[in-house]
C-alpha cells in the first residue's frame, strides 16, 4: 500500500497537556496522522497569561513563534527572561525548567516539533529545587520582570543599550517600571478618557494590627504590596497610589489598550492567586468608565492620576468584596464576561444599593479555594 499524505484541519486537532495558561494541540502525531518518528503541534498562551513553570523529562523540543510576543523564563531559578517575538525559533532541551509568558495584546502562538510522540510534562517547583521563596529570595514568577525595553514603545530603558535614551531623558516610569516616562507624557494636562479602575484592600487589617506586633503588621503589608504590584505591572496597569492597606490601579492610561478591562481582571485574579496561601484575604473591586486622566495640578503638586466615577465605584465595589472575591461593575462586566467564562470561574449576579449611586448590577466572582 502506498504511503498517503494527510491534511489535518484545525477542528481535527487533539488537545494536549495544559500548563497554567498554556494550551497545547497535537497535529502531526501517531494518533492523528500515523507518524512514527516525528511530532508537531501548536501551543497557545492568551494575552496576559503564562504557563506554569515546568520541564519536559523525555524529549527535546524546537519551537517557532508564529505570532505575538512574550518571554521564556529559563534557568534553575527562572532568573533568565528571554524575549521572543514572531519569527523567532527556540530550542528547549530535556529537563530545562521554563515558563512561557505572553506580554502582548494578541495570542502568543508557538509551533512545536519534538523527537518523541509522548511529551512528559512535570511541574517545576523552584522551592524544591533549592530556591528560597516567601520571606527570602523570590523567583521572577513572584516579582515584576524588569524588561530592558518599554513594553509599549520598545525603547531601551535598562541595560547597556539604555545609555542613549537616558541622555534624551528617557527612563522607567515610576508608576510602572515596565513602561517609560515618554509613554507617560502622552497625555499632557488632563483629558476625559475611558479607563478601568481596580481597588484592592486587605480584609481585617485593623483587627490584625490590634492583635499583632508592629513588625508582624508591616510584614503583612509588605507581602501584599510585593505580590499585588507586579500583578498590575504585568498587565500594563498603573499603580496610582498606595492607600494604607490597599492600592488603586488603573488601566488604559497613559498607554491605550483595547483590552484594558480584561487586563484589570487578569491583574485581580493574579493578585488573588499570588496571595492564596497568605494569612489574610484581599477584596477587589473593578469598574470601567470615563474619568479625568492626567496631571490636574492640584495644590501645586505634579502627578499623573485618575479621577472620576469609575474610580469611586470601584472603591465602593471593593468594600462589598469578601476575602478572596472580585466584585465587577456593570460596564467592566460587558468586556470581561467572556474571559470569566473561558477561565471557568464561578460567579453570581446581584443588585446592590451603592452609596451615592443607587441600585447597581454587580458580578461577584467566587473566591479561590484557600
Amino acid at each position: 500500500m502506498e504511503p498517503s499524505i494527510r491534511v489535518l484541519k484545525a477542528d481535527q486537532l487533539a488537545a494536549g497537556v495544559t500548563s497554567g495558561g498554556m494550551f497545547r494541540l497535537a497535529a502531526i502525531s501517531a494518533d492523528q496522522a500515523g507518524s512514527e518518528g516525528i511530532f508537531m503541534g501548536a501551543a497557545r498562551v492568551p494575552p496576559g497569561l503564562r504557563s506554569s513553570a515546568h520541564i519536559h523529562t523525555n524529549c527535546e523540543s524546537a519551537l517557532y513563534v508564529v505570532s505575538g510576543r512574550g518571554r521564556f523564563l529559563a534557568g534553575q531559578h527562572l532568573e533568565q527572561a528571554l524575549e521572543v517575538v514572531a519569527g523567532d525559533f527556540i530550542y528547549v532541551p530535556p529537563n530545562a525548567p521554563h515558563a512561557v509568558v505572553n506580554d502582548g495584546a494578541e495570542d502568543l502562538v508557538l509551533v512545536v516539533a519534538r523527537n518523541t510522540q509522548e511529551e512528559r510534562v512535570v511541574e517545576y517547583d523552584p522551592e524544591a529545587a533549592g530556591v528560597v521563596t516567601g520571606e527570602g529570595r523570590r523567583t521572577p514568577l513572584d516579582r515584576p520582570l524588569l524588561l530592558t525595553r518599554c513594553k509599549t514603545c520598545r525603547v531601551h530603558i535598562r541595560g547597556l543599550l539604555s545609555f542613549v535614551p537616558r541622555l534624551r531623558g528617557i527612563a522607567p516610569y515610576r508608576k510602572n517600571p515596565q513602561l517609560c516616562n515618554r509613554c507617560e507624557s502622552r497625555i499632557r494636562g488632563v483629558e476625559e478618557q475611558t479607563v478601568t479602575a481596580l481597588f484592592a484592600d486587605i480584609r481585617g487589617s485593623t483587627a490584625f494590627s490590634v492583635d499583632h506586633s508592629g513588625p508582624e503588621f508591616l510584614r503583612m503589608l509588605r507581602r501584599f504590596f510585593e505580590q499585588a504590584t507586579p500583578a498590575v505591572y504585568d498587565q500594563i496597569g498603573v499603580v496610582n497610589e498606595f492607600l494604607g492597606d490597599g492600592l488603586l490601579a488603573f488601566f488604559n492610561a497613559p498607554v491605550p489598550r483595547a483590552t484594558h478591562s480584561e487586563d484589570a481582571l487578569r491583574a485581580a485574579l493574579a493578585i488573588q492567586e499570588r496571595l492564596q496561601t497568605a494569612p489574610f484575604g484581599v477584596g477587589i473591586g473593578i469598574e470601567t468608565g470615563v474619568a479625568t486622566v492626567g496631571d490636574p495640578g492640584l495644590g501645586g503638586f505634579v502627578d499623573f492620576t485618575c479621577l472620576g466615577e469609575p474610580v469611586n465605584l470601584a472603591s465602593r465595589l471593593q468594600a462589598l468584596a469578601d476575602a478572596g472575591e472580585v466584585v465587577i461593575g456593570p460596564h467592566a462586566w460587558r468586556s470581561v464576561s467572556e474571559l470569566v467564562e473561558m477561565r471557568g470561574i464561578s460567579w453570581q449576579a446581584e443588585t446592590v444599593d451603592v452609596k451615592g449611586v443607587g441600585p447597581v448590577d454587580v458580578y461577584r466572582l467566587r473566591p479561590l479555594m484557600r
